[in-house]
Order: C-alpha cells, then structure tokens, then sequence
C-alpha cells in the first residue's frame, strides 16, 4: 500500500515542502483490519489518526446493549476517536471495520509535532477539521428530522454513495431508527418510484 494517497490528499489541499514530505514519509505507517475487528475502543490508550485507503468504517458507541452508530465513512477520507482527542483518558468510542480495510496512520504526538513545525500542516488540519465539522452538522441535521422517512430521504441525498456499501442495521442505527422501520420505508420509497 503506497502512502502516496496520502500525498495527493495532503497536497490538493496545500502543496507539502520536500522537507515535510520527507518527515511523513518516516512518520505514516500502513495497516490494515479485516471486517468486523475494530480500529480503536475504549481499550486503545494509542490516540491514531487514520487515513482510510479502502474501505468502510463506523463510529458507534454503546449504551447498555445496544451499539448507535454515530458516524459512517469510506475510502479517501481521515478518521479517528471524535471525542477525547484533546483529552486523556477513557473514550467510550468504538471504530469498527464494515469491510476489509486498508489505512496509513500517524499517532497524536507526532501530529502535534507538525503543527508545531510546519505552517502548512496547520492550514490542512484547518480544512480537514472543517470538513469533519460539516459533516457533523449534517449528521446533527439529519438526527433532528421528524419523521424515519425524512431521515432516510436526507441520508439519500447526502450519502447516495454509502446505500449499496453499508449494511442496513448500520444505517438504521446511524438514522435512529429500528431496522425494521427503515426496511419498510426503502420498501415504500421503491414501489412509489414504480
């Protein structure tokens, strides 16, 4: 796995100096997880930043015995721990793997060394931060519908890309809705377009 997407991501953001370059190169190091094991828990005591290379990836938390899925993502896009990246200690968030996955990760002490260092890393972050926020907002939007129809109408809109990768009772928990509710809206919404 070549970190060379890592590059091109960085770089249609802001062109990377050879000397930062050279510096990511030492500092990204290649894993990969098979579906189902997860990337971090609240066991990790490692704060990671993935880069995922392929793939796809959740964000669930659990409360008593059911797992919520908070976010969904796949390929070409950073992931990490939402919550607690500023602070030590327990996290209560899971990443699990919905499919094989390949990724290229740096660790929270070596990041916080390239903002310290490199001006340009700070105006990356800054955008990679703004497009997390974005998407947290859309999530934060889509929770607040009033109806399961809506809901899914939204995620149809904005996530047209995930519908034929993402299991349904990982979408279904994402919306908050059962998963029965959401087979029945899809069933609906198929036969109107018919």
């Amino acid at each position: 796995m070549s970190i060379a997407l890592v590059f091109n991501y960085l770089n249609n953001i802001y062109p990377l100096n050879t000397l930062l370059a050279s510096y990511l190169s030492e500092k990204l190091t290649t894993t990969s997880f098979k579906k189902g094991r997860y990337l971090v828990s609240p066991l990790d005591k490692d704060d990671l930043i993935f880069f995922l290379v392929e793939g796809a990836v959740r964000g669930f938390t659990k409360l008593e015995d059911k797992k919520i899925t908070t976010w969904l993502e796949v390929e070409n896009n950073w992931i990490g721990r939402i919550r607690n990246f500023d602070c030590p200690g327990v996290t209560e968030e899971y990443i699990e793997a919905i499919e094989d996955c390949k990724l290229i990760y740096i660790d929270k002490k070596t990041l916080a060394q390239l903002y310290d260092n490199y001006l340009e890393v700070n105006y990356i972050g800054r955008i990679v931060i703004e497009k997390s926020y974005a998407a947290a907002e859309e999530r934060a939007f889509i929770a607040r519908l009033p109806s399961a129809r809506s809901k899914y109408g939204r995620f149809l809109n904005i996530y047209p890309h995930l519908i034929d990768r993402i299991p349904l009772k990982h979408i279904a928990s994402f919306l908050g809705v059962s998963e029965e509710t959401l087979s029945r809206i899809r069933t609906k919404m198929t036969n109107e377009k018919s």
